[in-house]
């Protein structure tokens, strides 16, 4: 997976970016953080367990995650995925 594929990730997920050591990605509903994630700086390839880790932090299974990938799953999706675990 490529780091720039995890920020379309973010986009698409409506989350908010902010720039500093790494880019984080905070996925806010009513102006409430709900769940944040963070990638590195560059370009090239996510490097060891980090996609692990953003899905987790995601709160999705690899199903999902993948679907969310291939965009089959848009921000409207995501909060009913959310909603279903209890985290909403």
């Amino acid at each position: 997976m490529k780091i720039k594929e995890v920020l379309r990730i973010f986009e698409k997920l409506g989350m908010e970016i902010r720039e500093g050591r790494d880019t984080l990605a905070f996925f806010k509903l009513k102006g409430k953080v709900i769940l944040w994630t963070k990638v590195p700086h560059g370009r090239g390839d996510v490097r060891g367990k980090l996609s692990y880790f953003i899905r987790q932090q995601l709160r999705l299974n690899e199903k999902q995650f993948m679907e969310l990938q291939d965009c089959l799953i848009w921000r409207d999706q995501y909060i009913e995925i959310l909603k279903n675990k209890g985290i909403l």
